[in-house]
């Protein structure tokens, strides 16, 4: 049980929420020549597109009905600009710690164009629907390694096209597979599901209806014809957690792991955590820290007969011990999910994308795109010379020697202005190495690794372009760098008048407000935090008889037993209960959460009644704080010369209204 003390709005809070509502105002854009100015703040005009984003921003934040009016807003928006005018005139714009935000910002904004994230979303939306069925498939296989020799490729392209054409010709599936495949299972994969096999062979198997057979794909492994034989709903995924014993090698030895993972299965269903068991018991050591945890896995991903057990295990439930080679696991399931939830999973299937080789041509593609603006010079004699520095090296035997290296440093090829050198492509092949063998052609591995590496190079210098050369880019990094200007701003004003003001104008602040500054129904309360349950139990029983909490954790505390926890007095009991706890005098019973027990004694159920000054001190002084920043703006006003008439605001709310329906803006 997370028992969670209530916590003082920071003011900080306040200030930010005033800087958000401020800065829904954004950055104001060029001023284009074809619009009129509709207001002017200390001679600088400012035309109808500058308002439009600001504006439209707080309308649909609001739920449009609820929005400001345009006459309201400009106020808004003069004031946006009033703030981050005086910003840069105490010079906060240049400071290092703003320049350091704006451009980690800039970076983290801008990272996301490394990605085509039409192909991204387009590629995920497809996973999630065909992950809606498991499909059981077999395959035939000519194998043939991705970086043949063009006479190897050559030979496996003409069997599989001889397997093709016997199976039209009415050949069975099953005595090819066996005679070509080599082996007695058929070629059959088992069920399968997305981002488990190389994309081409998915793409096969989920497009080829049972019973039929595709025509040729190629993957890394070869030439492949696929026929689906069974499809299923989605399995999902199962979240797991584990406790592993190992075999020792010897009868006695393996009698005594035997025994003891009997012991923790016998502990398990006692009821104690699996956790804390998995703790005291598992003999996986990457594991034991995190209490047996070893993520979520799909069909295909455990040995066959873990598999079945553990999909036929409920949510929340554990297996009974199960005897693998290695020794014997428990495994519990702790959730599911679905990934053919593409809302749900949005997140999980695009990073998964983003890192299969289904993108990859996507990326490239993309890449090549961007290349207009960084057009491609290479050397070739420098190209010639690093393919035959690997070759000397042995790089496709997964060799590398910096000795070998003949020609470092040199310049290999230049995007538009900027040089890239033999030293920089070598550095980017050292963490992509393979040891390719012998029937790899040495030409077609340095050839994709280059134009896999000038891709990349391409796309770095498109992103740390961005802010210079995409108005929506640069817009938003300003936009971010004016709400901390304004925030800085604020944010140090108030801290001075809060510094400076004097204690009778927060008293009478407080005086004003006499029903504000409440306390809600309290609850006072023991509580009792065990980690097993025969100590929960005991606790209660003590506390039931009427022991204070200090004299339970005196009776209990022994040994390693541990019991902690205290007496507390909370407003707001949803922080300290769960959603259904009833919260009335006495005993509760007792209560898991997360492998701990708690026992809770409620002492006394505490009215609502008014603050103290002393008590409400901290609201006061937030409520103090929102004062001075909202008054802050029309100070500054006073200070500047605005200029705005009913014509100039006639003719705004007609391009408002226009913008509106260009937006599709309701």
């Amino acid at each position: 049980m997370n028992i969670k003390p209530r916590l003082m709005m920071n003011i900080s809070v306040k200030i930010i929420s005033l800087c958000a509502a401020l800065f829904l105002c954004g950055s104001a854009s060029a001023q284009k020549s074809a619009e009129q100015p509709f207001i002017t703040i200390d001679g600088k005009e400012y035309v109808p597109s500058d308002f439009f984003n600001p504006y439209f921003g707080q309308y649909l934040k609001k739920d449009g009905a609820n929005a400001k009016s345009i006459e309201d807003f400009v106020g808004d928006f003069a004031n946006a600009r009033i703030v981050i005018g005086e910003a840069r005139a105490q010079g906060l714009d240049t400071t290092q710690a703003f320049k350091s935000a704006v451009k980690n910002y800039a970076d983290a904004y801008s990272s996301t164009y490394y990605y085509d994230s039409q192909a991204v979303e387009k590629l995920a939306r497809q996973a999630a629907e065909r992950a809606r069925e498991d499909v059981k498939v077999s395959h035939i296989l000519v194998p043939v390694g991705r970086y043949a020799f063009a006479k190897d490729t050559l030979a496996a392209k003409q069997r599989i096209d001889s397997v093709y054409a016997a199976l039209k010709a009415g050949a069975k599936f099953e005595d090819l597979a066996l005679k070509v495949n080599g082996s007695q299972e058929g070629g059959d994969l088992g069920y399968i599901t997305v981002f488990q096999v190389p994309y081409v062979l998915e793409t096969a198997a989920y497009d080829t209806p049972v019973g039929s057979f595709s025509e040729p794909v190629r993957t890394e492994y070869g030439y492949h014809i696929v026929m689906p034989t069974e499809r299923r709903p989605e399995t999902g995924m199962a979240e797991l957690a584990h406790i592993m014993i190992m075999r020792k090698g010897s009868d006695s030895l393996d009698r005594k792991s035997f025994a003891d993972i009997k012991e923790a299965y016998a502990r398990l269903k006692a009821g104690e955590p699996f956790d804390r068991i998995a703790m005291s018991y598992t003999e996986d050591a990457s594991t034991q820290a995190s209490g047996g945890y070893i993520g979520f896995y799909g069909i295909g991903e455990l040995l066959p007969e873990i598999e079945k057990l553990v999909f036929d295990t409920p949510d929340g439930s554990f297996t009974s011990i199960i005897a693998t080679p290695t020794g014997w696991d428990i495994i519990k399931v702790l959730s599911r999910v679905k990934n053919s939830d593409y809302d749900a999973r949005k997140d999980f299937l695009e990073k998964k994308v983003a890192s299969s080789d289904r993108y990859v041509p996507f990326q490239r593609a993309y890449a090549k795109s961007k290349m207009q603006d960084y057009p491609l010079d290479v050397d070739g004699a420098q190209y010639d010379k690093v393919r035959e520095v690997l070759s000397n090296m042995g790089f496709l035997f997964g060799e590398w020697k910096n000795s070998v290296i003949t020609n470092p440093n040199e310049k290999l090829f230049t995007l538009g202005d900027t040089e890239f050198t033999t030293s920089d492509f070598y550095s980017s092949l050292v963490y992509s190495m393979d040891n390719y063998g012998e029937s790899a052609e040495l030409a077609q591995v340095v050839d994709e690794k280059f134009s896999d590496f000038v891709a990349s190079q391409v796309l770095s210098l498109y992103v740390a372009g961005l802010p210079e050369k995409d108005p929506k880019v640069r817009k938003a990094i300003e936009e971010y760098g004016e709400s901390v200007l304004s925030y800085n701003l604020i944010s140090a004003y108030c801290r001075d008048a809060l510094a400076d003001v004097d204690p009778d104008t927060l008293s009478a602040m407080y005086d004003r407000n006499p029903g504000k500054y409440m306390w809600k129904q309290r609850v006072r309360f023991d509580v009792v935090k065990c980690d097993d349950f025969e100590s929960a139990r005991k606790a209660r029983e003590l506390m039931s008889a009427g022991k204070t909490y200090q004299e339970v954790l005196a009776e209990l505390n022994r040994g390693i037993v541990q019991v902690a926890e205290g007496q507390q007095i909370t407003e707001f009991p949803e922080n300290a209960f769960k959603p259904d706890f009833e919260v009335k005098k006495g005993v509760s019973d007792v209560i898991e959460e997360d492998g701990v027990f708690f026992i809770f004694n409620i002492l006394e159920i505490i009215e609502p009644t008014q603050k103290t000054f002393d008590e409400a001190l901290p609201e006061v002084r937030e409520d103090f704080v929102e004062a001075v920043a909202k008054a802050y703006p029309a100070k500054l006003r006073e200070t500047h010369q605005i200029q705005i008439t009913a014509k100039q605001l006639k003719a705004l709310s007609k391009a408002v209204a226009s913008e509106k329906k260009k937006r599709g803006i309701k």
